[in-house]
């Protein structure tokens, strides 16, 4: 953070005088140098332009819990005007909403304690492991209970709770992915969270039990 000042005319003076803005830098999503206003500050009669510094360096390390440590021994050996005005411009930045502030403000001089173990993460790095698709299953597995199959089923003579449970996980199946009974097996293994939907054990999905639920069952 830093200032940027124009000349204008005072109005408690009538003279002209500067009349300051905080303004950060970042870069936009095509790598060039912006800068942005954060705060319309207005005239600072009195401060010397090595407070002036002071100020925006201070900001910048309560801003940045990083820095928090930082801050707190730049803080303490700081002017009365300095501080002054470092709490009043953080004060209004949390106010205005113009920065994230992850936890509560703590006593002046203390920074930003945020209270959560907080790290950068590399998005290009991730690496996805186990991922299921769930939302169509979810749909068809909702229809099937308001529709009853399970309370129908289970009246069947002969169907125990892994059956209905199997027969459901392959119901589901069908509609979502219709292929051979080969290919829908590797597909609830491999791709699919339905298994988590009706309960049945998902390592136990075959194409011979599928066949056997359907077919032996039924008839």
């Amino acid at each position: 953070m830093y200032f940027k000042s124009t000349i204008r005319t005072n109005p408690a003076t009538g003279e002209p005088d500067g009349y300051y803005r905080l303004v950060e830098s970042y870069r936009n999503v095509d790598g060039r140098v912006c800068h942005r206003t954060l705060l319309n500050v207005g005239f600072m009669d009195g401060v010397q332009a090595e407070e002036l510094n002071r100020i925006q360096k201070l900001l910048t390390y309560k801003c940045q819990s990083f820095y928090r440590e930082l801050f707190r021994l730049e803080y303490e050996k700081e002017s009365a005007v300095v501080r002054k005005w470092v709490d009043a411009l953080y004060a209004r930045l949390v106010f205005e909403k113009k920065i994230d502030v992850p936890g509560a403000q703590g006593p002046p001089g203390n920074g930003v304690s945020s209270g959560h173990d907080r790290h950068t993460v590399d998005m290009n790095s991730l690496r996805h492991r186990d991922v299921y698709e769930i939302g169509s299953e979810w749909l068809c597995y909702q229809a099937l209970q308001q529709l009853g199959m399970s309370r129908f089923l289970s009246s069947q003579a002969g169907w125990l709770g892994d059956d209905v449970r199997l027969a459901l996980t392959h119901i589901i199946s069908r509609v979502v992915y219709p292929a051979s009974e080969l290919k829908t097996s590797r597909w609830i293994t491999e791709n699919s969270a339905v298994c988590e939907l009706t309960g049945f054990p998902v390592e136990k999905i075959t194409s011979i039990t599928q066949t056997n639920c359907l077919i032996f069952k039924i008839k």
